[in-house]
This record gives C-alpha cells, structure tokens and sequence, in this order.
C-alpha cells in the first residue's frame, strides 16, 4: 500500500461520480506469482470549492475503483480492502464509484467541496483473470474547506428601532431607522464590517459563515485584534471626554455577549443577507461623571424583528 498526504492552500472537497460495476471479475486462485494491476491517483487541479484527481489504471485492469473519506482531522477508519473498493462494499464514506475500463489510460474525477478539511482517497483495481491490486492511498489537507458557494459583500441597509420604539430609554429623540454598513469577506473565510453602526460609530467586526446553514455569525471580535477577544458587553471609547460620556457595544442575550448571527438566502450559488437569525446588536452611552459609568441611554439597537437588505453589491 501506497500512502501520499498532499496540503493544499485552497479548499477541496468530493462528490461522487457513479459508473456502472458490473463484469467485476471473482479474484482467481491461479494467479499465483503474476504480476498485479495497478491503479494510481493523482491530485490534477484544484479551487477554493472543488478538486479533480487523476486515476491512471494499468493496460490489464478490468475495473478500478475509489472510496473517499472526509473528516475534520486527521483521522480514519481503517484503509479497505483492495475488494471491497472495487466491488463498493465500504460503508461510511462521502464518495465512491467501481468504473469499467475502456480505451482511455486515465480518467479525470471532479470532486465538490464539503465543510470538511481532510480528504483520504483509496483506489484500488482487478483484472481481467480476476486479480486484484494494492490499494493506493492519498490524503489531500484543506483548511476551511467549504461548499461552491460565494457570500456576496456590499452595502447592507438594516432597519433599527427607532428612539419611539426605545421610549424613554432612548438616548435622544430622533435616533434610529435605517443605516448602511458594508459586509465583505477580508481574506478566505474571514468576514469583516465596514462603516459605522447606526450611522455614527465605527467598529469593524469579524465573523464567519457556516455554510451548513448558511449563516454569517459575528461573536464581538474586531478585525485585527482577534486575540483580545470579543468587545460585546464592555465600553469601547468616548462619546465626550468633558462630561465624560462612552459607548459600549453589546450582542445578544441577558449579558450582551450573545453573537450576532444574520441569515442569508442562497440564489445561484450566492448568499445574501436577508435576516437576523438571532443575537442583536446594541450601543448605549454611559455617564461617568459620578465617578462610576452608569448607562444614559440606548443609542441603536437592532435584533431578528428588524430587516436587513443588499442595497448594493461590491463590484
């Protein structure tokens, strides 16, 4: 048996492509001392959503065939038999397909990417006189591995309580209502906020999507500081330094440390914000002039009964 690890920078992930088994020939008793079939596989190409591996068989192989496993770590059940590949029998995997041989000397095998980061693919061939081959083994590593789906960053409207829906523990009057803030992917898999909540103060938040269920989750860190953790439920700089006055920001829950969670819709492969799923976001002005910061007022606040749309896509 043949084993590769392959690390790939970009995100990979399978699909299977099914072909018909039947002919599989019985292994022979008689085929003491030939020479085996082979097959070989190889990673061809790959993308942030998919992979293609090339699967070269020997000019005497009858059918060869692949199993795929996925998994969070590195960690697998145990490598299957070169029949059981070839003959399908191997349970629990994400992919797998027994293929008749014809003219060609290799075949190409395009894989979709699910949320998993690791990839161990076994193949395995038999012969026409019904003998079978090692398994060969590669495991391809991609970090952050995700589905072909592309989150679409732009300007999103979202609809805040207003300083009536507050009542008296609004700030001021007139707050409130629709403002605009950017949401946009900063690197692979890393989402980020642009602009100023309710209009006034900046703060760039980092999230990230679960493509799971298509939800884009924002948990109080801020982007380029990740390490301090996250801000929900603290003060995060003055309003006034005379009085003094600070804002603090808070999330969901009875603490405000709950994560913001928006959901998106998917449409031609693209995610678009439509909703809080749930969490909320708020920011409230506190009084330190006492020596001590009490809470003066809610200056904006939104949660899952308010509405978010894409007023525009990034170009």
């Amino acid at each position: 048996m043949k084993t590769r690890f392959i690390f790939a920078s970009l995100v990979l992930a399978a699909a299977a492509v099914c072909s018909c088994d039947e002919g599989i020939s019985t292994p022979n008793t008689d085929n003491k001392g030939k020479e085996k079939p082979t097959v070989a596989v190889e990673l061809k190409d790959n993308s942030d959503v998919d992979f293609t591996i090339s699967l070269t068989p020997s000019a005497d192989v009858q059918n060869y065939a692949y199993v795929i496993y996925s998994a969070d770590s590195y960690e697998y059940a145990a490598i299957p038999s070169a029949y059981d590949i070839v003959t399908k029998s191997v349970s629990g995997t994400y992919a797998a397909a027994s293929i008749i041989k014809g003219d060609e000397t290799s075949k190409d095998i395009e894989l979709k990417c699910i949320l998993k980061d690791y990839y161990q693919i076994c193949v395995a061939a038999i012969s026409k006189d019904g003998l079978l081959s090692e398994v060969d083994t590669m495991t391809v590593h991609i970090p952050g591995a995700h589905p072909d789906i592309e989150f679409v960053s732009g300007v999103y409207t979202i609809d805040a309580y207003t300083s009536e829906d507050l009542g008296d523990d609004a700030f001021t009057d007139g707050l409130g209502g629709p403002f605009d803030i950017t949401i946009y992917e900063a690197a692979p898999g890393v989402y980020a906020t642009n602009g100023a909540w309710f209009g006034v103060f900046n703060l760039p938040l980092v999230g990230s999507y679960d493509y799971s269920d298509n939800t884009l989750t924002f948990d109080g860190k801020v982007l380029g500081n990740e390490a301090s953790g996250t801000r929900f439920g603290s003060l995060v700089g003055y309003v006034d330094k005379t009085v003094p006055l600070a804002w603090a920001i808070f999330g969901g829950g009875s603490s405000g440390t709950d994560p913001l969670v928006f959901q998106c819709e998917v449409a031609d492969k693209k995610a678009t914000i439509t909703s809080v799923k749930s969490g909320a976001l708020e920011i409230d002005i506190y009084n330190g002039s006492s020596g001590s910061w009490a809470l003066y007022g809610i200056y904006g606040y939104f949660d899952n009964e308010s509405t978010v749309k894409l007023k525009k896509a990034a170009e």
